[in-house]
């Protein structure tokens, strides 16, 4: 992140977190929901001053949610304050011996914490007064869904008196916690979830017991309120490259719509001689091409690359082209390619088709480029239109912004999540495509097909991801146009129109998507107390 980004979000973040402190607090009602015990684990409070100390107990001694019990690992009673002091919450406790880690690990101290749920702080810790008034209220939801084993919380960091710098995060991101310690302390896990996945190995740290977490389903709230103040820097991905073993494919199919545009063809094609550890199958779904340079090409392609070329008639159908280009491949990962990408860096496709091997993944996307290196796409947020004519807005995560960028909490450099990315350049394994169905080729035939086929991924259970790939080029729209016809509007408007009607809940609420962080279509991440251009 830039220091001119660093400074746009500590401008007026303070005075706007003051205001949602107030306005939360004016409207904070009798409480209804049941009373959770919640246990405090405070460590490295040996470590930290009494007056360090003294502040994180002194916050949570100034809850309105008093069903609270406080546990500080690795000191004597002799070195907190008078304990009677808490006897308005469930209690201060002090346990000298204790490894804070040992409670996620060891059965053995299951009777010094009696808490429904468990949360950690490290000493220097404060949170709002209402912080776990809220928490307490995520324990409650609404009928029909469950209630979370763990909640993540949207926090600030203030490493050594630093100004504060907000951590909106984008809800729980079982890639992203693997490669970067996003969540810090701020979470909250249900004694279920504990217990559950406890093994024979303690952890390393906090963040390695969050990332035991991402292998599995799991019910997760998202607190989107900065409740809690951390004594730390900003996050970082890790410096040693997570430790995913990816699968090796056996085979790739790499499936091109394509009608006439030799020269982006010829272009879009040329990495296949450079890929060092794949063999693709490559298969070019025709659209009527009369022009001879690419009839001329494709038979250089059959001679040079075993290249299958599936002729398709009739009224133009990009989610049929690539229904009956798949439906010819037989490989077991399937890459569907636009003949306006070109790829610069083939070890990046590659990465790709492993990521697609993994079983708990369904769509692999990437970031792209425009040709003058500024980011073109790096994932989709969805969210409601403002009017009827634009119902949905399926928004390219920080677009325009410089290729050398990290984004906002490092979104350009890292594996994310998300609900939809760009049918542009997508793997999924040839099982999982049929699985979901293909593109919807009835009512989708152009547009938003590609979200569609994401939604209807997620649907089934699979992640979407979008990979931090580098010297992937989009020549957006280079083969159809740009130009917006009056019939091009009208198929536009109706695809919107289905998408709102047929994920309805997937738009109103993108849980990828911070409600206080807009990046989407924009080139810088713009917060509540900025403009639209991310200005102070």
């Amino acid at each position: 992140m830039s220091r001119r980004e660093d400074a746009t979000l500590s401008a007026g973040y303070d005075s706007w977190r003051q205001s949602r402190l107030a306005e939360r607090t004016a409207l904070a009602g009798q409480q209804r929901t049941w009373n959770h015990l919640i246990t405090v684990l405070i460590h490295d409070a040996a470590s930290a001053s009494r007056e360090t100390l003294s502040h994180t107990l002194s916050s949570l001694l100034g809850q309105t949610y008093r069903n609270i019990e406080i546990v500080v690992a690795g000191v004597h009673e002799i070195d907190l304050p008078d304990v009677d002091d808490f006897t308005s919450l469930r209690g201060l406790f002090a346990e000298p011996t204790l490894d804070a880690l040992n409670l996620l690990s060891d059965p053995a101290h299951d009777h010094l914490w009696r808490g429904s749920h468990l949360g950690f702080a490290a000493a220097g810790t404060t949170f709002d007064t209402d912080a776990f008034a809220l928490l307490n209220r995520m324990l409650s939801p609404l009928r029909g869904t469950p209630m979370p084993d763990l909640i993540v919380c949207d926090h600030d960091r203030r490493d050594a008196g630093a100004v504060p710098q907000p951590c909106f995060l984008p809800g729980w991101d079982p890639d992203l916690i693997v490669s970067m310690d996003y969540v810090g302390t701020a979470f909250m896990a249900s004694r279920k979830l504990i217990f559950s996945r406890r093994s024979a190995e303690r952890p390393n740290s906090l963040h390695g017991w969050l990332r035991t977490l991402a292998s599995g389903p799991l019910a997760v709230g998202h607190l989107t309120e900065t409740v809690m103040h951390l004594p730390t820097a900003l996050p970082r991905p890790s410096a040693e490259p997570a430790d995913m073993r990816l699968p090796r494919p056996r085979s790739v199919a790499i499936v091109i719509p394509n009608r006439d545009q030799p020269k982006l063809l010829k272009r879009c094609v040329g990495f296949v001689k450079a890929l060092e550890n794949l063999s693709p199958e490559l298969v070019i779904v025709d659209h009527a091409s009369t022009d001879p340079a690419t009839l001329a090409l494709y038979a250089e392609l059959q001679e040079k690359h075993g290249a299958r070329i599936v002729r398709v008639h009739g009224r133009f159908n990009f989610s049929r082209m690539v229904n009956m280009g798949v439906a010819a491949a037989t490989a077991d990962v399937v890459v569907l390619l636009n003949n306006d990408v070109e790829i610069t860096h083939p070890r990046q496709l590659e990465l790709m088709v492993a990521h697609a091997m993994r079983p708990e993944v369904g769509v692999v996307g990437a970031r792209l480029l425009y040709p003058d290196g500024s980011v073109q796409h790096a994932g989709i947020v969805l969210q409601p239109g403002s009017h009827s004519e634009h119902p949905v807005l399926a928004q390219h995560v920080l677009r325009g912004a410089p290729g050398n960028a990290d984004g906002y909490l490092h979104a350009m450099r890292t594996v994310r999540n998300y609900q939809a990315v760009t049918g542009a350049i997508v793997a999924s394994r040839r099982t999982v495509f049929h699985e979901i169905g293909g593109f919807d080729e009835v009512c989708l035939p152009v547009e938003y097909n590609d979200v569609d086929y994401c939604l209807r991924a997620r649907l089934k259970g699979f992640r979407v991801i979008a990979l931090p790939t580098d010297g992937i080029i989009h020549r957006e729209s280079a083969t159809r146009g740009s130009e917006a016809t009056p019939e091009v509007l009208r198929m536009r408007i109706a695809s919107m129109r289905l998408i709102a009607e047929r994920w309805r809940e997937a738009v109103d609420q993108d849980p990828f998507c911070n409600p206080h962080v807009d990046m989407g279509d924009r080139p810088q991440a713009g917060f509540p107390w900025t403009d639209r251009v991310g200005n102070p």
